[in-house]
């Protein structure tokens, strides 16, 4: 087995799991415990914020589509967690454009516009499951007061972004175009640059903040 992050090991997950509720994230993970609630599934299954980034003091909002299966609680070594320690090429990718960067995670936070799983293996979010995260994205944005900037990762970010209607002139949003982070997505040497260039860009910015 290829180990791509951290949470593969049961004591960073017990480390993690034991802050779940840690102030900077505690909204956040309380908002994905009444998602699941409101989508009709255990609490837990909706994954968590990983309390080592930033949490409600996030100056960067990055945008995906839904969680990973390796994110999911719900499978067979889902850590449960939105976390660039999951053991997926996914996280990887974000966690070393990051690292390569000098992006400091205390200064982002991620969530997916469709925050629940959706039962398909790694495949895309419905428009109507979308629809349904749009009221979550809008609270998740409420709760972040330091965000100065947002960075939809793939097309049905873009998507789940527009659906939720958020109209804020204190928010950068970036251009849209930006591939999203899975192998599949910066499968071409073209989407990779893409990528690598707007990470770049994106800690450009916040250094500059």
């Amino acid at each position: 087995m290829t180990v791509y992050g951290r949470n593969v090991y049961p004591d960073v997950l017990a480390d993690k799991r034991a802050r779940v509720r840690a102030p900077h994230v505690r909204p956040l993970n309380e908002l994905a415990d009444r998602i699941a609630v409101a989508e009709g599934i255990p609490v837990g299954f909706v994954p968590y914020v990983d309390p080592d980034i930033g949490g409600i003091h996030a100056r960067a909002l990055v945008l995906l589509d839904n969680p990973s299966t390796k994110a999911e609680a719900a499978r067979n070594g889902g850590s449960g967690f939105l976390s660039l320690d999951n053991n997926d090429a996914t996280a990887r990718n974000c966690r070393e454009a990051y690292l390569a960067h000098g992006i400091e995670w205390s200064s982002i936070v991620h969530w997916n516009v469709c925050p629940f799983p959706t039962g398909r293996e790694n495949g895309a979010s419905l428009a109507s499951e979308r629809d349904r995260g749009a009221r979550w994205t809008r609270e998740f944005v409420e709760m972040c007061p330091n965000l100065e900037i947002v960075l939809c990762l793939g097309r049905a970010a873009e998507d789940g972004w527009r659906r939720a209607g958020i109209r804020r002139t204190d928010l950068y949003l970036f251009p849209q175009g930006v591939p999203h982070c899975s192998q599949r997505g910066l499968a071409s040497k073209a989407a990779r640059q893409r990528f690598n260039e707007t990470i770049a860009q994106l800690a450009g910015m916040l250094r500059a903040g």
